[in-house]
């Protein structure tokens, strides 16, 4: 018994900490390629499973320099408000104030060159050191742009939008659009 509490005392600091960490959940994230843009508007979801408020600042890389990239929107659709943000290299940061026990949806919308080869940072998610529960994309194009490699098979495919669907993702390789 006494070797029973002993552990439970040793460990149980290890679970409460692991409770009180933030979890980047889900992601849904609609890309659009058209004559002259890489569009991306995603909604970004975030768990705080812990008792106690949590303040984070939060860094979301884009793969090319920020003075290529025209940013839209920053929401914060749980608490409906604008998301102050600062440029910085390649990515934007930004504060967010997460409640005990709460699920934060964080929107946020941008716009860049279209390239040969657009590029999405998906792994970037293993800075989380856990898988996404769920991630939603979809990729619309209009007829100027001839898809000629995509990084991830598609799951689904109607006329020009393709459809992604997965559980339990963790994401090795980056979201990869090569055009010709």
């Amino acid at each position: 018994m006494n070797k029973i509490i002993i552990i439970l005392f040793l460990l149980l600091p290890h679970f409460v900490k692991a409770q009180d960490k933030l979890q980047f959940i889900s992601e849904m994230i609609d890309f659009e390629i058209n004559n002259t843009q890489f569009l991306t508007n995603g909604i970004f979801v975030f768990a705080n499973n812990s008792n106690r408020e949590i303040k984070q600042m939060m860094i979301f890389p884009f793969s090319q320099d920020t003075d290529s990239i025209k940013i839209k929107r920053v929401f914060n659709l749980s608490y409906n408000q604008s998301i102050r943000y600062q440029l910085i290299d390649k990515g934007i940061a930004f504060k967010i104030v997460f409640l005990p026990n709460d699920t934060v949806k964080i929107n946020i919308s941008y716009s860049q060159a279209r390239q040969h080869e657009n590029i999405y940072l998906l792994n970037s998610t293993l800075t989380w050191g856990k898988a996404l529960q769920t991630a939603r994309y979809s990729l619309t194009f209009d007829e100027s742009v001839i898809i000629d490699s995509i990084s991830y098979k598609p799951d689904k495919i109607e006329g020009n939008i393709y459809y992604w669907n997965k559980k339990n993702f963790y994401p090795e390789d980056d979201f990869k659009i090569m055009i010709k």
